[in-house]
């Protein structure tokens, strides 16, 4: 088959003729761009395609138009609407109404399905609509990629089971169990989250709403504190190394300790280090692995005895000095910045735009101190973070506060 022929049904596919079921003008396409565009201007390619193109016409799949003093000279390709099924079938592909044909029924099919009933209504809605704009060729992005069925198809099979997930599980082990391997459900999550949101059933958003995380929710912490459980106590101060436990266990426990102070830290390599000094203090994540706080660390931070004094270790960044207003903000509770201060650096980064941005709207906020404003306008003065990161302050110390002033 020539090329020009395959680019024809590709071109009906994306017009608005092959993507709707409304649509009542012809596809026409000028000859000599169809065969440029399709490699088959010249030579026996171009013969061979003038060639294949009278014989659809011939057959009654599509119409030329011919010049007026040359009926061999072709000038313009007509492929019709009513001829669509017949031209697609010869070529040997799914007619465009036919795939939307297909496409709707997948949807009103997954409407069928067995779902919780808190989100039985919800499910049905979504599919209904997305059923109406398969139909009508709308657009069915972010959720779906209409062009690609068989993933339309597989999302709406997990979708319900999903929607079913009971407990905490990790992500390779839920894409494991829904697709029988450990990494579709990763390529496929910025889509099925788009459907979780166009489901619209209010605190589920994305995956970690159904309880699948890439990582475990919890806080990694280490010093001498103590869970008491229904079943018995835990003394985390017992063990030499950090430890993370758990979301369910920390809304079970009471927390009791010997310390007087309690420090969150941003990045999990610092707190590894501060734990190997065993220094009395109550050493915690701020985040999933370090990073930006999260709902474990703000509860386990309320359910301290109001006597610890708390505290935060970050990176003297932008990012840094927000994951602390978070804290503070969050947490309702007094929270001290530890060795957040701008520092020089010949190789530092430069503020990007949006680090730029984060530095105004802390300079704004209310849960930062003076003091720690006074060190953000050093990094906007000058331009660059600095040495940010808490390892450039080196080898950390065993008496408080870990490093001199």
């Amino acid at each position: 088959m020539s090329p020009a022929v395959t680019l024809l049904a590709r071109k009906y596919r994306v017009r608005r003729i092959g993507r709707t079921s409304v649509a009542i003008r012809d596809l026409i396409v000028p000859f000599n761009d169809l065969l440029k565009e399709a490699g088959c201007l010249y030579g026996p390619l171009r013969s061979e395609a003038e060639q294949e193109f009278k014989n659809l016409e011939t057959r009654g799949l599509l119409k030329l138009e011919c010049a007026s003093r040359d009926p061999n000279t072709i000038l313009k390709v007509r492929l019709m609407p009513a001829a669509e099924t017949t031209f697609f079938d010869h070529i040997g592909e799914t007619a465009p109404n036919a795939e939307r044909t297909n496409l709707t029924a997948i949807f009103e099919n997954a409407a069928k399905s067995d779902v919780p009933t808190m989100f039985r209504e919800p499910w049905q809605e979504f599919c209904r609509k997305c059923a109406d704009s398969a139909n009508t060729g709308a657009s069915l992005a972010p959720c779906f990629d209409r062009t690609n069925v068989a993933q339309v198809a597989q999302i709406l099979a997990a979708l319900p089971r999903l929607l079913s997930w009971n407990g905490e599980s990790f992500r390779r082990f839920a894409s494991a169990a829904l697709f029988g391997d450990s990494k579709v459900l990763e390529i496929l999550q910025p889509r099925i989250e788009a459907c979780l949101r166009g489901i619209g059933v209010e605190h589920l958003k994305n995956l970690a709403d159904l309880g699948i995380r890439e990582n475990p929710r919890g806080v990694i912490v280490h010093g001498p504190l103590i869970l008491e459980l229904p079943a018995g106590s835990l003394e985390v101060g017992h063990l030499r190394a950090s430890v993370r436990i758990g979301v369910a266990d920390l809304q079970l426990s009471r927390l009791t300790t010997t310390a007087t102070r309690c420090v969150t830290i941003e990045n999990s390599a610092m707190l590894h280090e501060l734990a190997k000094l065993q220094s009395g203090v109550i050493l915690a994540s701020s985040g999933v692995d370090g990073g930006f706080a999260h709902a474990p660390i703000y509860n386990f931070l309320r359910s301290l005895p109001p006597e610890v004094d708390l505290y935060h270790f970050g990176d003297s960044d932008p990012a840094g000095f927000d994951i602390l207003r978070h804290l503070r903000e969050r947490t309702g509770r007094s929270m001290v910045s530890l060795h957040m201060t701008y520092r020089e650096s010949r190789v530092s980064a430069p503020l990007s735009l949006d680090d730029s941005k984060t530095v105004e709207r802390l300079l704004r906020s209310a849960y930062l101190t003076d003091l720690e404003k006074v060190e953000l306008r050093k990094m906007k003065e000058s331009g660059s973070k600095g040495a940010f990161e808490q390892e450039s302050l080196g080898m950390p110390q065993a008496s408080w506060p870990f490093y001199s002033a």
